[in-house]
Parts: C-alpha cells; structure tokens; sequence
C-alpha cells in the first residue's frame, strides 16, 4: 500500500521543534523528510527529557518523538554544490524564519515557523512557550486568585505552530498537483498567532464589553460549575457539567437528587454563584467514587467525565491503546521509546506507527555520493 505523500521530499533546515513537528506529519505520512543539521545536531537533540546512557547527540527524548523515519544529514560534510542542488530538490523547505544561504535555494514551497512572523515590531524577538501563552492571555483566568498565574510547561506552543504550518504547506503542495501553482510559494506562520486558539473567551469579550473578567481560582471557569479536576478516591476527576440535563444526571451520579432540582442550580452561573454552597457536597461525594467509575457512569449519562491518568497509566488508556496513539521510536542504540503518533487518520492510506531514529549525520553518506 502506497503512503499518501509517498514522492514528496521535505527538508528542515532549522530543526526548531516547530519546524519538527510540522516535518514529522509529513514523514509519518510516507513524505521523504531530510535533517539537514549542522555539525553539532539540531536544538531538538539538546532538549529535555534526556535519556541515560547513550551519547550526547542521541540523548533527548524530545528529539526522538519528532524525528522517527527521518534521514539525517550533517550539512557541514557536504559540498556546496551538494547542498544547493539537494535544497533545490525539495518540494518543501522548513526553516524558523531567518534568511540564510540555504533558504535562497528554495525552490517550490518555503515554509517558515517563528516565533512572532517575518514582519512587524516583534519579527526579531525572541520567543518561548510561556512567553505565548502569557501574551495570549490565556494564563489570565488560570491559578489562584491570591497568587500569579499557572503557566503550562513543555512545548505545547511550537506543537501547535508546526501543525499550522503543515495545514498551510499541505495546501500549497495540493495546488501544485493541481497544476496551480507555478513559481516559489512563501509561507509563514507565527507561533504566537497561532496560540490565539488557546485565548480564554472571557478575555476577548472584554475588549468588547470593556468588563475585566477577574480570576476566580482553582476550579473557577466562568460561566459554569462544577468546570474543572477533582479528588476522588483513587486520584483524579476532570468535571464539565454545563446544561441542565447534565446537571441532573450529574446529581443522580453523585446520588445528591436532593440538589437537582434546586431553580438557582440549574443554570450555569446560578451554580457558580452558589460555590461555597455545592462544593464541599461534590467534594465530599466524589472520594466515595472512583475515578474510573466516575468516567464510565458519566458517558452513560451523557456527562463528560475524565480520568486523569498518570504518565504511566497513559499508555494503557483503552481508546489511546485502539487507536495506536502510542507506538515505539527505536533508538540509535536499539533501545525502545514511547511516543504519541499523528493526531488524524488516513484510513486508505495510514500513516506510519513510530519507526527509527537516525543517529546525526547517518545518511550523510548517500547523498555525498550521488
């Protein structure tokens, strides 16, 4: 069975992880992707989580979710010619947005992934994660009243960024097999922009209404309660009660049927307004119930309920387990990782469930002689 991009060549010439990530749904998609990394390797190879006993190059886990069946080439042992040729070929060029030698060569399609975008005040700053979200305002409405903002770790940004960028690409590389598209097409996408998904609603309105919408604490969202994670007996529950029926079936759930028909709580905000009322009764039920009854009880009731997991329980999660969310990146060294596969599915044309991991510069060799 052929892979949907089978015949499609990408180069990331920057190895951001934004750019990775964008590289890696092609690759897991049957595209040829290319690391063109300099001596010392991508950034990607120098971020946490690190693994023990193997070498400095093949050590971050990070790098080897985003670099499964992709050929490595240590651009720095290769000629120029080789190197302009080979950039020349590509139906895709991934770059972080700097112009440099190489992405002079492009060719078909320059996609490039930054922080802030290639223009305005911000074009060249410096960006990070947090600093997204922060700007965002989506860390507005998180945390306790009393104290600063909760904000996420890891590298939920730049996933995000390079999933827009490959929805762009994709675009662009369609038009060309439809024969719309004749000369280089550049392409950019701004993280930060991209992030703009993740603004807190409340924080929009409020340009609108001019009503600064206040952080209420942990496990306050507006405009419903019970929103949010909670104890039960054997860890964790996330709870989203928003309508009236779920209200109801929420109660039965909880086997409080008393508080179901109270008018103030059923609404939303007449629930929010009535905390300290409803949450030491929701509390104290909850840890006579387990989560994963909780969850099962919840989906019969049309009441979205959610397990929280530990990292270790993760991959055993049924659904994830079905739908092959997890598979196994295998190491320079042989040994065995790991990692969450693409997010959509091409059922006539399935992507790739892990794969290998190159070591830097393993594929040098054959393209030097070609």
């Amino acid at each position: 069975m052929s892979s949907a991009l089978s015949g499609l060549r990408v180069i990331d010439i920057s190895g951001t992880v934004a750019t990775s990530y964008c590289a890696k749904l092609f690759t897991d998609y049957g595209a040829e992707v290319i690391n063109l990394e300099p001596g010392e390797g991508f950034q990607t190879r120098r971020l946490h989580p690190f693994l023990e006993h193997t070498s400095e190059a093949d050590k971050s886990a990070m790098h080897a979710y985003l670099s499964t069946n992709k050929l490595s080439l240590n651009r720095e042992q290769l000629s120029h010619s080789k190197l302009t040729s080979l950039i020349k070929s590509a139906d895709l060029i991934l770059d972080d947005g700097t112009e440099t030698e190489l992405t002079s060569y492009s060719r078909n399609v320059r996609a490039s992934i930054s922080w802030y975008g290639r223009t305005g005040e911000y074009a060249d700053f410096t960006g990070s994660d947090a600093q997204c979200f922060a700007l965002n305002g989506m860390l507005r409405s998180i945390g306790r009243v009393e104290g600063p903002p909760l904000i996420p770790t890891g590298y939920q940004a730049q996933i995000v960024g390079g999933l827009s960028a490959f929805i762009g690409a994709m675009v662009h590389v369609l038009a060309a097999e439809l024969g719309n598209r004749q000369e280089l097409v550049e392409l950019e996408t701004s993280i930060f922009e991209a992030c703009l998904c993740f603004t807190d609603v409340g924080a929009v309105s409020s340009h609108n209404t001019n009503i600064e919408v206040p952080r209420l604490g942990i496990n306050r969202f507006p405009p419903t309660y019970p929103l949010g994670i909670f104890p039960c007996r054997d860890g964790w529950i996330g709870l989203t009660v928003l309508t009236p029926s779920q209200w109801d079936a929420f109660c039965k759930i909880l086997e409080i049927d008393e508080y179901a028909d109270v008018e103030l709580f059923q609404t939303a905000v007449g629930r929010l307004q009535s905390i300290d009322i409803l949450e030491p009764i929701i509390m104290e039920k909850l840890l006579e119930h387990s989560a994963e009854e909780l969850f099962y009880r919840g989906q019969e009731n049309a009441v979205p309920l959610a397990r929280v997991p530990t990292m270790e329980e993760l991959f055993g999660v049924d659904q994830f387990v079905h739908r092959h969310a997890f598979a196994q990146a295998s190491l320079p060294d042989n040994r065995k990782l790991q990692v969450p596969t693409v997010p959509f599915r091409l059922y006539a044309t399935p992507p790739s469930f892990g794969g290998t991991v190159a070591s830097l510069g393993a594929h040098t060799g054959e393209f030097a002689n070609v």
